[in-house]
């Protein structure tokens, strides 16, 4: 495998030698590769600019596509038989549309990763999905974008077949990939690929997760090898059901991911596309299921039914297949920064405003002296390092959150001990609350993360603490300021620790640095 590195302004973009055309067949079904894809019927390219950070991406609602790499202009002949189209649109345009999760099925033809649907060879290779992914990206990076990689027409054991990607395909552009072993935030992977895996072995390397499922599925659950689960519907033969069958496959597997109480922690992947050999084409298939499946979605007006893996992203060039179906799952994500909890609409994410209400700019002070003697608002990062502010947000001093300019966005307040404690009760009382309120997991707390379960997606961080001159407790406690004035020279905050499913109300100097949550105005 030849790899030659061309700079750009837009960054590094990845040139390969291609494998040779394997037919010279001129009867067969497709667009020469030259020819322009249709009109997009709709662009979303930077839909995911409208969700928080702290998002997880189990809990969005995600457009995929079946063999992304099978699209209409596959090859210079076009495909051998129409059962290989599974897209009538190129990758570029499908993240276009708003896609953000790919089926790549590559075969290891000595080194070189060529795409293949079946046993047909498309005619690209995987430098040229990373390729527009990256160009991709680099034009809209508040997105990401998954491959989810098979083995496909090859024969390769997995440590070889994961050697070849790793070595040809992931290590000489690593800042271009997230490899992670679980399941990100956004603020984790924004402008990168997500590299999810279909076979066991990695030769030792990083290469994301693995999702391993049983073929022709009609929905399992499965258990990743880094704590947490996978539910997958794949059922694909049409050939002992009938469509109505799988229709109500797709409809279970979204009912499932609708009511799934930790979305945090289980990703659902649900296959729209189906085929059954003989006459019926994808495309006509797709026909058929694609409709009946917009029309239950709107029906529902569900948020979070996990990824939705499609046939003909964009509809087909006939007009045969619904052109709308991908807007309609992004319409069901929630882009606002709300979060209804009870009687209560909470901000989902700690503050970061570095304004007051009126415009006036809140001052950042680092310097360790300064802060301590401060009786004026302000705020800093933990630790003066922005990275900070992705999950935990910005640290204020009382007297910000007391400034009379008001801290809070408009429409917005900093929420008083009376609302936390609505809140603490709607979650079941002090003595658990603080469990059902933080982040799930260890990624940001500290083992063992007591009773943490995140139940109603406020995702408490521990952001930790300016203790006056000094940093200290991330990832160990979180501390919110209330706004009710205590009349001392103290002030009320809530208080969460790692080791604990207990919330408490305590009392602190108001010179401290800690996070602030906003409830909406009634």
């Amino acid at each position: 495998m030849l790899f030659l590195t061309l700079f750009v302004a837009s960054g590094p973009a990845l040139i390969s030698c291609k494998k040779s055309p394997s037919t010279d067949d001129t009867s067969v079904v497709g667009a020469h590769p030259n020819d322009a894809d249709r009109p997009l019927p709709y662009t979303n390219a930077d839909w995911m600019a409208g969700i928080d950070d702290s998002r997880y991406i189990s809990e969005l609602s995600i457009p995929g596509t079946h063999d992304c790499g099978a699209d209409l202009h596959t090859s210079e002949q076009g495909a051998a038989w129409a059962n290989v189209i599974a897209q009538d649109f190129r990758l570029s345009n499908q993240m276009l549309l708003g896609v953000r999760w790919f089926d790549v099925r590559l075969s290891d033809d000595a080194g070189t990763m060529t795409v293949y649907h079946w046993n047909y060879y498309l005619h690209k290779n995987f430098t040229d999905l990373i390729t527009q992914a990256i160009g991709f990206l680099n034009a809209h990076p508040t997105e990401t974008v998954v491959f989810m990689i098979k083995q496909e027409h090859s024969t390769r054991g997995d440590d070889a077949f994961a050697n070849g990607i790793w070595c040809g395909y992931l290590y000489p552009y690593l800042s271009h990939f997230w490899l992670e072993n679980h399941i990100p935030q956004l603020g984790e992977v924004r402008g990168k690929i997500v590299i999810m895996r279909q076979f066991e072995g990695t030769h030792g390397y990083p290469m994301g997760s693995p999702l391993i499922w049983q073929e022709n599925s009609t929905g399992n659950m499965y258990m990743s090898d880094n704590n947490f689960y996978f539910y997958v519907q794949d059922h694909y033969s049409l050939g002992t059901v009938e469509i109505s069958t799988k229709i109500s496959e797709i409809e279970s597997c979204i009912e499932k991911a609708h009511a799934e109480p930790y979305p945090y922690r289980c990703l659902y992947i649900n296959f729209t596309s189906a085929e059954r050999q003989g006459s019926q084409t994808l495309e006509h298939i797709s026909s058929e299921i694609t409709p009946a499946i917009d029309t239950y979605l709107q029906s529902k007006n569900y948020q979070n039914v996990g990824v939705i893996m499609v046939n003909f992203a964009g509809g087909s060039d006939d007009d045969e297949v619904h052109t709308g179906f991908v807007q309609t799952i992004l319409n069901l994500n929630n882009f606002s920064n709300t979060l209804q909890i009870g009687t209560q609409c909470w901000m989902n994410h700690n503050l970061r405003v570095t304004t007051y209400r009126n415009g006036d700019a809140i001052p950042q002070v680092q310097d360790a002296a300064k802060w301590d003697t401060l009786t004026t608002g302000a705020w800093c990062y933990y630790n003066n390092d922005s990275t900070h502010e992705v999950f935990d947000g910005k640290l204020y001093n009382w007297y910000a959150v007391h400034d009379k300019r008001g801290l809070a966005p408009q429409g917005w307040h900093v929420a008083r001990t009376g609302e936390w404690d609505t809140l603490i009760s709607y979650a079941g009382g002090s003595t658990v609350a603080a469990g059902k309120l933080k982040d799930a997991g260890t990624l940001h707390w500290m083992s063992p993360n007591t009773g943490g379960m995140n139940d109603y997606l406020f995702t408490a961080t521990p952001a930790g603490a300016r203790w006056g001159s000094t940093f200290g407790s991330n990832g160990i406690t979180a501390l919110f300021w209330t706004s009710t004035d205590s009349g001392t020279n103290d002030a009320s905050c809530i208080w969460m620790n790692f080791d604990n499913p207990a919330v408490q109300i305590q009392t602190y100097p108001r010179i401290n640095g800690f996070s602030v949550r906003c409830v909406k105005n009634n």
